[in-house]
């Protein structure tokens, strides 16, 4: 499980990243992750304005590089997972949609105590809840904002743990197989 201690230090060094170094992230996280960034850059109709959009993106590079560093390490997260995800957290939020607003708050507080990486969820939440006063999120679009990120932390949580015949970084080592080895 990843500790608090490593999603303050994670987002703090992002968030102290120069133009340059975010720009750097942003390729590597189309390299390392394509259907993630996908996913994020094509939220079909979603109602989210640019600075909005810009937010949801530094809190996935920030859960991105948090799960990098899981006692597991992190696979590229196929679309099937992704797709997964969001079917399920849709389905979660139309349940919530019709309770009232202290039950949405209460189901937050348990997800986060039932949830596998209880930290990295509660920095998501704390981030959609930061109050910005010179670039606001709008109220209503933070529930949304939720279950898109959620979907990608579900996606990344998901993703085979490693194996032997695995890098940290999802490739596949060559590993002969023992028919070839006979043929050589």
């Amino acid at each position: 499980m990843i500790s608090e201690e490593t999603v303050t230090q994670t987002w703090q060094r992002v968030a102290l990243s120069t133009p340059q170094e975010a720009q750097r992230y942003m390729h590597q996280m189309s390299q390392e992750q394509p259907a993630v960034l996908a996913y994020l850059l094509t939220m079909d109709g979603d109602p989210f304005n640019r600075n909005e959009m810009g937010y949801i993106l530094f809190i996935a590079l920030v859960v991105w590089q948090i799960m990098k560093q899981s006692d597991q390490g992190l696979r590229s997260v196929p679309i099937e997972a992704i797709e997964q995800a969001d079917e399920a957290n849709f389905s979660f939020l139309e349940q919530l949609l019709t309770a009232g607003e202290m039950d949405f708050e209460a189901a937050v507080v348990r997800m986060i105590a039932d949830y596998p990486e209880p930290e990295v969820l509660r920095y998501i939440v704390e981030a959609l809840m930061e109050e910005d006063e010179e670039e606001p999120f709008r109220d209503e679009y933070r529930g949304l904002a939720f279950v898109n990120l959620k979907t990608v932390l579900d996606a990344f949580i998901a993703s085979p743990a490693l194996t032997g015949g695995e890098t940290r970084g999802g490739a596949r080592r060559h590993r002969p197989s023992s028919r070839s080895r006979r043929d050589s």
